[in-house]
């Protein structure tokens, strides 16, 4: 599956994407007044870009911006009219070789930036 493939409100079954960045982890408070750990990873392919969401203390601690990653049985939805991904309760995300299938991030980047225009 690739990034133009994904549905808002459906299932991600599995996803390669490559990390292009990293926003600093920041503590938020749930509905039900729990706080836990945000951070917010812009990902991309060949074929856009998105926002993976990921919740709690344990997640993303060892992923790093040029990385390639794995999605499995994440989410789609729309934040703020933008497409959000997350892994949800069942979700995975793990760090696989990079084969160079994948343009690395300022390339991915570019040719994003180039389809807007």
């Amino acid at each position: 599956m690739k990034l133009n493939e994904v549905v808002i409100g459906q299932n991600v079954s599995e996803l390669i994407v490559r990390i292009v960045s990293i926003a600093p982890a920041r503590i938020v408070s749930t509905r039900s007044g729990r706080k836990t750990q945000l951070r917010e990873v812009l990902v991309a392919d060949e074929t856009g870009t998105a926002i993976l969401s990921l919740w709690g203390f344990k997640e993303a601690k060892e992923i790093l911006a040029g990385n390639v990653v794995k999605i499995t049985d994440g989410w789609a939805k729309e934040w703020q009219g933008k497409m959000q991904l997350t892994l949800g309760r069942a979700g995975s995300i793990e760090e696989i070789p990079d084969d160079g299938s994948l343009p690395q991030s300022k390339e991915l980047l570019k040719n994003t930036d180039s389809k807007r225009k």
